[in-house]
């Protein structure tokens, strides 16, 4: 066997290069793959096993070999294509040495073959103590030379010389993936292989399991045996000694700088940190806003402190995934959940959000129906189809692409009794009646299937986008190999992101058709929201309405004449009801509301169906002075100075900033537009020391009282640039 490399290899993620060594040995973050039916031998594969395996074979890629002359932007950019030829013709490369000035820096660049060289005889006091393992060094001369040049004003690397000449066998397709540089635990693999560790698997099983569920021979992983020993014995070297002790500074640390960051942590027997959660005050003032569905995510496992991740996050009218607050458990049980559903409840002062989305997790879902009794618990989506694979792709075989559109299907319809029997149909089709999976998922519809959940603000949840948007923000505040202390950065610039998206830029509104009821809309909503009314705009044109009677109206597309949905008019009130129940969904009219409009010659949305969260003007962050911090910090400071002279001044700086404060508790929070959460449902807010029990729903956050608001007239919208100065907490 030979002697693995002591340098870092480079593996290849996308088309990025990164280190396979983190910090720690091994990478923080990784993905749970817990399967909700609580068996062990069942777990979920995660889509980006399929992509690791995808980017790691390169057979039937047809690369050139590099000749002289070839030029590459960046010297990385060489190295990568290098490697890729290298892994396809049966060796592999390193960085040799290179050359650098202080003017230019790396200039110079020899990249060789992984057997160039000899083996050095490394001087030792008992020689008796080294290793007699054989090296892998052969004296192998083929290697690339690259330059760093200038053409056209533009540094690039140019390969002056080239030698693919090698004194030694080329491994086959079948054994290449077994050298050092391309031997990586995916951080797919990962939890699976801590999880069966804990059960007391040995390696040889553990490699067995792997390879079985993953339909591999003996061989082909891209991982040995060796390498899982490796993984494992490092993850139980990590030093836990400080626990989450750091964290807790930083946070300490952050609520010097803002008086509005809040955090809660607990202890366990050995007075270290248990579990800790924070949230920032530009958190909260988001949440006053766009709270009306919260996202908690516990999908992410952070494995050097052995913690769960969860974070809380919302949509803004722009679609952008904010940040409400994180927190870190010690384990995945309902106790730990609940504590941190009431400390996530105090940083947001009581209010209870009205719909709440999460992973098909049972521990959560208890911990919420006892946290928040009156919150609406919904399963997403995109964790379900995540999870369908697993489930049914090796029982149906090839006719689950057919399972699936069926699925699909069914999730969408209206009815929940046509959902039941044509579910039970289903599973009478495709021979699942006993599945326990099936089960699983219909003994919790309530809390997924849409007939279920229609009448409850999902935002766009049902669109595909909505969870690339959630996956893509989770995955630009967690890196594979992040530290605590940059990932506590990553999630308060992620907090501050509001204030940093306000970039100059120009959005023009296209008109599709010329109807004054989609120019009317496209003044008032974000460029996000109407892109949905506007599609809805189109579609109504290909509807028929057919008056019934009372006011309803039945309004079906053109083509069909089997089905449709029922649309109640009530003039006095402009309240237009659907059947499909889009609007209280989305907060989008459907086609079918605006065809009755259009029949009654509306040539605008009435003001309650336009949502005050979809609008522009509730970007009401976007109003917070640049400078208010600085400035409020400088107030307080000289009035704490100037009023410690003497107790008379104390006495009266008390009383009236406490009469001042009782006053702005009493004013509006938004400069006189309501809130998404604070309409006419909403009942009790209590301070931020006062204990959460006694709260009550905040209601329906489509309440509109935004009557008296001016319509803006303009389809060209210019945001300001704001500079906004976010402290590193």
């Amino acid at each position: 066997q030979h002697r693995p490399e002591t340098r870092p290899v480079f593996f290849f993620r996308g088309n990025k290069m990164t280190s396979s060594k983190s910090p720690n040995g091994i990478n923080c973050w990784i993905r749970r793959q817990h399967c909700p039916c609580g068996e062990q031998k069942c777990y979920i594969r995660l889509e980006e096993e399929k992509n690791e395996e995808i980017l790691s074979d390169f057979s039937n890629v047809n690369l050139a070999p590099p000749y002289i002359g070839q030029k590459f932007r960046t010297d990385d950019d060489a190295f990568e294509y290098y490697t890729n030829f290298a892994k396809k013709n049966g060796f592999a490369i390193r960085r040799e040495s290179s050359k650098s000035s202080v003017d230019v820096g790396v200039y110079i660049r020899l990249l060789v073959c992984y057997r160039s060289g000899s083996l050095r005889i490394r001087r030792s006091a008992k020689p008796d103590s080294q290793r007699g393992r054989k090296s892998s060094a052969c004296g192998c001369m083929a290697r690339m030379y690259i330059v760093k040049e200038v053409f056209g004003g533009i540094p690039q690397w140019c390969v002056k010389k080239f030698s693919n000449s090698h004194n030694h066998e080329l491994l086959q397709d079948d054994q290449v993936h077994l050298l050092p540089a391309y031997r990586k635990i995916p951080d797919v693999y990962q939890e699976r292989i801590l999880s069966l560790s804990r059960y007391g698997c040995s390696v040889s099983h553990i490699m067995k399991v792997m390879q079985s569920e993953r339909g591999k021979e003996s061989g082909q992983l891209p991982f040995l045996d060796r390498d899982v020993r490796n993984f494992l014995q490092s993850s139980k070297k990590i030093d836990r000694e400080n626990d989450l002790s750091e964290l807790l500074n930083m946070c300490k640390a952050a609520k010097v700088k803002d008086l509005n960051f809040l955090y809660d942590f607990t202890m366990d027997d050995n007075a270290k940190v248990s579990s800790i959660a924070w949230s920032y005050g530009d958190s909260f003032r988001s949440y006053k806003v766009f709270g009306d569905l919260v996202v908690c995510d516990a999908t992410y496992h952070e494995i050097t402190y052995d913690r769960l991740l969860v974070v809380w996050m919302g949509v803004d009218n722009h679609g952008k995934t904010i940040l409400f607050g994180c927190a870190l458990l010690r384990d995945e049980t309902s106790r730990s959940f609940k504590w941190a559903l009431q400390a996530f409840l105090r940083f947001m002062q009581g209010r209870f959000p009205p719909v709440i989305v999460t992973d098909v997790d049972l521990g959560l879902k208890e911990a919420i129906s006892s946290v928040l009794p009156n919150t609406k618990h919904v399963f997403g989506l995109w964790h379900i189809v995540s999870k369908l694979p697993s489930w049914f792709s090796y029982p149906l075989g090839p006719r689950y692409d057919e399972f699936k559109s069926e699925f699909d299907r069914l999730y969408s319809l209206v009815s929940r009794k046509d959902f039941e029997s044509q579910w039970n149909q289903m599973l009478t089709h495709f021979g699942l009646v006993s599945n326990k999976h099936v089960s699983l998922l219909f003994s919790h519809r309530t809390s997924w299937a849409l007939p279920y959940v229609r009448g409850y603000f999902l935002a766009q949840m049902t669109r595909t986008d909505f969870s690339k948007s959630i996956d893509a923000f989770l995955k630009g505040i967690l890196g594979a190999q992040t530290s605590l202390e940059s990932f506590f950065e990553q999630v308060g610039i992620a907090a501050n992101n509001v204030r940093q998206r306000e970039e100059k830029e120009t959005e023009q509104i296209l008109i599709k058709t010329s109807m004054p009821i989609e120019e009317h809309a496209s003044s008032i909503l974000t460029p996000y929201a109407f892109r949905f009314l506007q599609t809805e705009v189109v579609l109504s044109m290909q509807c028929a309405a057919f008056e019934t009677s009372n006011g309803v109206y039945l309004v079906r597309h053109h083509k069909n004449v089997d089905e449709g949905c029922l649309v109640s008019w009530i003039p006095k009130d402009e309240k237009v009801n659907c059947s499909c129940k889009e609007f209280e969904v989305s907060g989008v009219l459907c086609r079918h509301a605006l065809k009755v409009l259009a029949l009654k010659n509306y040539f605008h949305v009435p003001e309650k169906y336009l949502p005050f969260r979809w609008r522009c003007e509730s970007s009401i962050l976007e109003a917070i002075s640049e400078d208010w911090s600085q400035t409020c910090h400088s107030l307080t400071s000289t009035l704490y100075s100037e009023s410690s002279i003497t107790k008379e001044r104390v006495s009266y700086v008390h009383e009236e900033l406490s009469r001042v404060l009782n006053y702005v508790k009493t004013m509006p929070a938004n400069d006189g537009v309501p809130l998404s959460l604070e309409c006419q449902h909403m009942n009790t807010v209590v301070d931020d020391d006062s204990s959460c029990s006694g709260c009550t729903s905040t209601g329906n956050p489509f309440q509109s009282a935004t009557d008296e608001q001016p319509l803006k007239k303009t389809t060209v919208r210019e945001k300001k640039k704001k500079n906004y100065f976010v402290p590193l907490m």
